[in-house]
């Protein structure tokens, strides 16, 4: 990852806030195939930007910036978007934007960036399956502008916040390339998709 001269900077956020009940643990901490699911993701995401962003409590023993939630805004999902939209204003006020994936992701497309920017605006990710907001491309100043209008108290679901938007509906249609994992149940079927394989994530 670096940003050369004249470089529009490319900034990746991995969403990596709030404890998951069902999986009993920090997600991002879950191990999956002897490494943890942060790890997975920062190893698909970082050959496509020049910088990676946590949008969570800390940075998880990783040399990546990181940002939680900030104590003013929209609580909730749109929670993580707020604080790295502020992030990259401060930070890297070169940047377009930036592109979001979850934590839970470990098998994200290796073409992530490159099909969600380019074109104009913001873009989410889609499949057979629907819409999957949490892989996305925010603009800052729109991303911003509309989450300043959202209520505190009840937060703005993703799939709301990308429609307010305009966000265009990018398709994926590579295999289990947005699966999430959000249960012991899924982590477990993860696995055995990487063991039948025989590929890891970072691999595929």
């Amino acid at each position: 990852m670096g940003a050369g001269k004249n470089h529009t900077p490319r900034i990746g956020v991995i969403l990596a806030g709030g404890y998951a009940r069902r999986m009993g643990a920090d997600k991002p901490a879950v191990l999956l195939a002897g490494r943890r699911l942060i790890d997975h993701v920062m190893d698909r995401l970082a050959p496509q930007v020049d910088r990676i962003l946590i949008a969570g409590p800390h940075g998880y023993d990783t040399s990546m910036a990181f940002t939680p939630d900030r104590g003013t805004g929209p609580r909730g999902p749109a929670a993580g978007l707020w604080a790295a939209g502020h992030w990259l204003l401060e930070q890297a006020p070169g940047a377009a934007g930036f592109v979001t994936a979850p934590v839970d992701a470990p098998f994200l497309p290796s073409d992530l960036y490159e099909k969600l920017t380019a074109g104009d605006g913001c873009a989410i990710a889609s499949s057979e399956d629907g819409v999957h907001p949490t892989f996305a491309f925010w603009r800052a100043p729109i991303l911003l502008e509309k989450l300043r209008s959202a209520s505190s108290e009840k937060g703005l679901a993703l799939h709301a916040l990308a429609e307010q938007c305009s966000a265009r509906r990018i398709e994926f249609s590579q295999r289990n390339c947005l699966l999430n994992i959000n249960s012991p149940e899924e982590l477990a079927s993860a696995e055995a998709l990487m063991l039948a394989s025989d590929l890891t994530p970072e691999e595929k």
